[in-house]
Order: structure tokens, then C-alpha cells, then sequence
């Protein structure tokens, strides 16, 4: 009558007994001694990682608590295989074991594993802060908070964006509120009838008139193009990040008061028609 039971499998079992007989009171000692003391020194390493994370203003709060997680992990399985090896139980089959598992768990967990490497690369690279206005691929908003994994923005329309932060660090991204100040560009059109200069007086005119806009660097007006009913005005001027919006829709209202202060004639799309006897 047969079990199904191999040689190869009773050699195993045989190595196994073999493995554990031969453990000496002496080695298990050793073997306890530093599983105790290692883990005790991870514990005192963690606590110090922390400290050093909590004084590095790159690194969000939100990021520390996995950096910290992470090392604890790994820094316990060096204690515990260097434990295993001092009792006198080979480690080689537990590394192979642990290979096989890890390899398995990344295969499994990419695009998470994807995410976190993000994270770490935000923290790292600090691209952006709290409260910046930021463009990358189709989404623009203000950030709100930067986890391990996503990082949520806040559209102006009101609209919460959760972004992987894996498509993140690979975007073109552009950080509108990083400088302190941005510039704005409009323009308008006025009629053949109005000299440039009192064209230039009428918009500079409308600028003085807008706390929000800076004086340096000084506005730019330059004539754009002359079109088939009237002469095209471009100007430049900055403000500061926070108040972009507000200034540049006031600076648009305060235009046509001032236009028809300085006497200068906003045109519209028509067409003149002479006729002759």
C-alpha cells in the first residue's frame, strides 16, 4: 500500500528534524539576545528617522508616516533573519521564500508600488506646496493635500481632482504661484481715429486705477496689428500670484471708463460703405 510519499520528500523531513535537533541551548540564547536587542535598536532608529523627517520641511507630514513604516519593516526582517542565523538555522531557504513572495507582491501591486514611488519623488523634488495653482496635462487647480498615493486638487470651479502620483511626476507641470507674481496679458481694440499715444494714456489710465497692479516691472503696451475696422492693443502687466483673477477682470471692467474718459472709441466689427453720385 503506498501514501504517495517520495525519498525526496522524506529527505526534507529528515533535514528539517536534522535542522532543529541540532539547535543548542547556547545558540537559541545568542539567537533570542539579538532578536531582542535589534528590534529595540529599530525601534530607537525609527524614532530617530522620525525626528530627522519632522525638521525636513521637503518632506509633507503625510509622507513620514510611511517613509518611517517602510524602514521599520525592512530593518525587523534584517533583525529576525540575523537572529534565525545565529540560532544556527540556515537562512538561505527563508531568503529564497522571501524572494519568491516579494517578487510576487510587486507583480501584484505595480501600480500602487507606482504611486508611492511618486509620492516619495513629490516629497522629494517639492514641485509644488499647499495652495499652489498648477497646470499639468488637463487638470488645473489649487493643491490641497499630497498623500502617499494621490494628490488632490481643487479646480476653480469648484470641483475636487484626485491625481495618481504617478502621473504626476512624469507631466509637464506648470507652477503658476512659485514665483510670487504673474503677468497678464490683454488686449483691445480701438479705432483708426485714435492716435496710439492716446491709446497707451487711456490704458495706462485704467491700470493706475487697480490697486492689485504691480509697478515693477512696469506695464507694456504694444500696438498689435491693424485689422480691416480697427488697430489691435496688446499689453503686459504683472501682479501678484494670489490676485490674478480679480485684477485682470477688474483691470477688463475698468477699461471702458477709461476709454471713454480719454476720449478714445472702442470698435466693433462693421463695415463702411461710400457711395459715390
Amino acid at each position: 500500500m503506498s501514501f504517495g510519499v517520495s525519498e525526496n520528500d522524506v529527505k526534507k523531513v529528515s533535514d528539517y528534524i536534522s535542522m532543529f535537533s541540532s539547535l543548542t541551548f547556547q545558540n537559541v540564547a545568542k539567537g533570542l539576545a539579538i532578536l531582542v536587542l535589534g528590534l529595540i535598536v529599530v525601534r530607537l532608529i525609527v524614532r530617530a528617522l522620525g525626528k530627522v523627517l519632522e525638521r525636513a520641511k521637503a518632506v509633507p507630514p503625510t509622507i513620514q508616516r510611511p517613509i518611517k513604516s517602510t524602514v521599520r519593516v525592512l530593518l525587523d526582517v534584517v533583525v529576525i533573519l540575523t537572529a534565525t542565523n545565529a540560532m544556527g538555522i540556515p537562512i538561505t531557504s527563508f531568503v529564497a521564500v522571501l524572494s519568491v513572495i516579494a517578487l510576487a507582491v510587486t507583480l501584484a501591486v505595480q501600480n500602487i508600488l507606482n504611486n508611492v514611488v511618486g509620492g516619495f519623488i513629490i516629497a522629494v523634488s517639492h514641485p509644488f506646496s499647499m495652495g499652489d495653482f498648477v497646470q499639468m496635462d488637463d487638470v488645473t487647480g489649487t493643491v490641497e493635500e499630497v498623500k502617499l498615493m494621490y494628490t488632490r486638487f481643487l479646480a476653480p470651479d469648484g470641483r475636487i481632482i484626485y491625481v495618481p502620483n504617478k502621473n504626476i511626476y512624469t507631466a509637464n507641470l506648470i507652477n503658476y504661484t512659485r514665483n510670487g507674481r504673474r503677468r497678464v496679458e490683454l488686449s483691445v481694440s480701438a479705432s483708426y481715429d485714435a492716435e496710439p499715444d492716446k491709446v497707451a494714456a487711456a490704458i495706462r489710465d485704467a491700470l493706475s486705477r487697480i490697486p492689485g497692479v504691480l509697478a515693477e516691472p512696469e506695464p507694456v503696451i504694444h500696438l498689435e496689428n491693424y485689422g480691416d475696422s480697427a488697430i489691435a492693443y496688446t499689453f503686459y502687466f504683472w501682479v501678484a500670484a494670489k490676485d490674478f483673477w480679480g485684477v485682470k477682470y477688474a483691470v477688463n471692467e475698468e477699461l471702458y471708463g477709461a476709454f471713454r474718459r480719454g476720449g478714445v472709441e472702442m470698435t466693433y466689427p462693421h463695415l463702411n460703405v461710400h457711395m459715390k453720385n
